[in-house]
């Protein structure tokens, strides 16, 4: 009996040994465990943005069309001549200069513009670069819908500016010319036709007959509107010069640049007129457009003979339409903080298209500066 118990007690403690040392053990091995740190993994990179097929530049049709009738209206009024026959000659001429409707002209202007700015490869080539990856585009549209002005940040800004001032200012003075030779010619034929002092017949009908076409719009002809389609998609480009345009720019200007690029990125089709519309519609330049028109209308009710008409017609409907043109294309008189910003930014390394690439970064938004 005595043995068992001694035998328990031994076993006991045995047991309380070999407990004890496992417990030892256990604390050992907790404190290795805690100066082993695990190793971080650094989690796999994000797979590479896809990139998107960038096809050609895409206008949607109203754009070419508003584009085609302002080229139909500046090619047939600049070809008026300021020789005239007889009083029949003078009222075709006169029907001619006045079809030039006030907000068909102002979009028209931004919309040739904009084809204008798709001629030049710097522009294009920039813009781009945006457009393979859907993240860098669709930050460019967004920037661009918030404020137009943002093209200014882009490099070839400049050169683009400055085919769009170089051409439409050209078709400006053209007319201008034209419409001064007949306004010039109108003391001529006074002294040197007999006819051209006659009363016209009905001139409330001229009038009214004048009015109802300076409200009409233009449909270009079939091969302007595919001439200039040709240009906008790259399939039959212009060939135009101009000196590049430094410095602040009109919002004609502006916006046909803004448009242009949309083009580029894909957003100017038939199915984004919801973005195209707002650029088109510039009311700055409406002033001069309206006045010339209220100026035109007022000159032909007091106009009785025929040479009256002819001094109408080619210092209001001619002379002064020219003028709205190359005057919408006048830089703004005061160089404003935005624009100053934004030209400081397109001369900064490293932040446009065609200076980093297609991974480049992105130009800030002017609205967040």
């Amino acid at each position: 009996m005595l043995q068992a118990r001694a035998f328990a007690r031994g076993c006991a403690v045995s047991l309380a040994a070999l407990f004890l040392a496992v417990g030892v053990c256990s604390v050992a091995e907790a404190k290795n465990k805690k100066k082993i740190e695990p190793v971080a993994v650094a989690p796999p990179p994000p797979p590479p943005e896809p990139e998107i097929p960038v096809g050609p530049p895409v206008l949607a049709r109203y754009v070419i069309n508003t584009a085609g009738a302002y080229a139909t209206y500046m090619r047939t009024a600049s070809g008026i001549g300021a020789k005239f026959a007889d009083g029949k000659a003078v009222t075709d001429a006169l029907l001619v200069g006045v079809r030039s409707e006030q907000h068909q002209m102002q979009q028209g202007m931004v919309a040739y513009a904009a084809i204008v700015a798709l001629q030049d490869p710097a522009f294009v080539s920039a813009v781009r670069g945006f457009a393979s990856h859907a993240s860098t585009r669709d930050a460019m549209v967004r920037y661009i819908l918030a404020d137009p002005n943002y093209v200014l940040a882009i490099q070839g800004h400049d050169t683009a500016a400055g085919l769009i001032v170089s051409t439409l200012n050209a078709q400006g003075a053209q007319l201008e010319t034209a419409g001064e030779a007949v306004r010039k010619s109108s003391y001529d034929i006074q002294l040197k036709s007999p006819w051209s002092k006659k009363p016209a017949p009905n001139q409330p009908a001229t009038l009214a007959q004048a009015k109802l076409l300076s409200s009409s719009t233009i449909v270009p002809a079939d091969d302007l509107a595919a001439l200039l389609a040709g240009a906008s998609d790259g399939t039959a480009p212009m060939t135009l010069s101009g000196a590049p345009a430094l410095g602040p720019q009109s919002q004609a200007v502006v916006r046909g640049m803004a448009l242009a690029a949309l083009a580029v990125l894909g957003k100017a089709g038939d199915e984004n007129l919801d973005y195209v519309m707002p650029l088109l519609v510039n009311n700055g330049d409406g002033f001069c457009f309206n006045m010339s028109k209220l100026n035109l209308y007022q000159c032909l009710s007091v106009a009785r003979p025929y040479y009256e008409d002819v001094y109408c017609l080619g210092l209001h409907a001619m002379a002064d339409t020219g003028r709205c043109v190359k005057g919408a294309l006048e830089p703004p008189d005061v160089d404003t903080k935005l624009s100053a910003s934004l030209v400081a930014a397109a001369s900064t390394p490293g932040v446009t298209a065609a200076s980093t690439g297609v991974g480049g970064s992105l130009p800030a938004s002017p609205l967040a500066q």
